[in-house]
């Protein structure tokens, strides 16, 4: 075949039709903290199991369904796993009556096929964008293995894993989409970030009102999920209206700040050697009222206007100033994101991952669970280590939850994914 030959591709249906809704196995899964050690030695003891049960229910209750929480039986045990040399989960009962829920071990990822001590390296590579076929080089099992094992980490919920208690939900996020590349098709990743952690990330084929309020809506049922009242103060975006309006549509108390870096950066791009011009645009930003916001960029404006500048940067700055009223919004909420900085660094690292595996593959459900499920790494792989300094936190998702099950930061991915990070999941015939 000549190096003129028409490339061939595979024909893809991205769109196949999604299966009868149904619970998870993973969302009757109660995740508690547990050792190999404490395995062999209270497993399959009813006495022993009460004790450890008991303790990290009054600690940590969020792990729990609520019926579980007025007390309980256990109700045997499930079927021997063949992945895992006949490991069994418990079954548990509500006391007052009602279907039983599993139990699982937390150095065991729920899909049995590892331990958190074998996986937590080679996940952590996968964060960074490594590619499949070095973990399997290096660590052994299939390129697939990874893939999927990725895939399956994408099926918990974003916000209920990350966040488990509702009074942690923040009140100030920042939104925006990505635009990435599916088999030749153009795509949008709706990403909704926080104090550095990725709260929502949804694939839609378009960046219109209909498309990303449904992708932005996934976003806001898991966080009414954690908290039915939730109603974050406000979002940060970049001026897109279809972003604006999707927001809006989920959170009617919302309101929406517009970023004014970007309105920064649109003059920088058109006069780059200008510092004094770049100094003065930022001098405008650190105002610390909205009367002081609105002086400050009049005055920006009579000095502008008394020189004389490229047309291309008149027009930027007439738009900066022009949209004061929606920069001064910002002044209003003490602690909102004023830039797109919360949503820009996490997908940065995005960007790396998806340059790294040429795109997104496969249809568009299960590369959704593969950005979900690099999202979850994200949020809970440790942060680098700082010369003589000890940090107050340990990951992103450390510092939005202010809480921390284990010092193994995969067992405490899994801890927090009890029951898939729903509240209300339902119990196993």
């Amino acid at each position: 075949m000549g190096i003129d030959a028409l490339r061939k591709t595979r024909a893809l249906n991205r769109k196949r039709p999604a299966g009868a809704p149904q619970s998870q196995r993973g969302e009757r899964q109660i995740v508690i903290p547990m050792t190999k050690e404490q395995y062999d030695d209270c497993w399959v003891h009813a006495d022993k199991m009460r004790e450890l049960v008991d303790r990290v229910l009054l600690d940590n209750p969020e792990l729990f369904p609520p019926d579980l929480r007025d007390g309980y039986a256990f109700h045997g045990f499930g079927r021997p796993s063949q992945k895992r040399d006949g490991l069994r989960l418990r079954k548990i009962r509500p006391k007052a009556g009602g279907e039983a829920y599993h139990i699982r071990p937390s150095f065991v990822m729920s899909d049995m096929t590892g331990t958190t001590d074998e996986l937590e390296h080679p996940l952590r590579l996968a964060s960074f964008g490594v590619p499949y076929w070095v973990l399997t080089t290096i660590y052994g099992h299939t390129d697939m293995y990874w893939h999927r094992l990725v895939e399956r980490i994408g099926r918990n919920r974003l916000v209920g894993t990350t966040v488990r208690d509702p009074r942690r939900l923040p009140a100030h996020l920042a939104a925006d989409e990505h635009h990435v590349d599916g088999n030749g098709a153009k795509g949008y990743v709706a990403t909704t970030a926080a104090a550095g952690g990725l709260l929502g990330i949804a694939l839609t084929e378009k960046a219109d009102d209909e498309h990303l309020t449904a992708a932005y809506g996934a976003f806001a049922a898991e966080a009414r999920g954690v908290d039915p009242a939730s109603a974050p103060e406000t979002v940060n975006t970049d001026g897109w209206a279809s972003t604006r309006n999707a927001f809006r549509a989920h959170f009617a108390t919302l309101a929406v700040i517009l970023c004014f870096l970007h309105g920064f950066l649109k003059i920088r791009d058109r006069c780059r050697k200008n510092r004094d011009l770049h100094t003065r645009v930022w001098d405008v930003y650190r105002a610390e009222t909205a009367e002081e916001f609105r002086v400050r960029m009049a005055a920006f404006r009579a000095w502008f206007e008394s020189g004389t500048w490229p047309q291309p940067v008149r027009e930027m700055a007439e738009k900066l100033w022009n949209r004061s009223e929606e920069y001064a919004v910002a002044c209003s909420y003490p602690g909102c994101h004023r830039t797109s900085n919360a949503v820009d660094r996490p997908m940065n690292r995005l960007t790396r991952v998806m340059y790294a595996g040429r795109g997104l593959h496969g249809h568009q459900a299960s590369s959704q669970r593969r950005l979900r499920g690099w999202a979850l790494l994200f949020n809970f792989r440790p942060f680098a280590k700082r010369s003589g300094e000890e940090r107050k936190h340990q990951s992103r998702a450390h510092r939005l939850s202010e809480k921390q099950y284990s010092n193994n930061w995969l067992e405490n991915l899994q801890i927090s994914a009890s029951l898939m990070g729903r509240q209300d999941a339902p119990a196993i015939r």
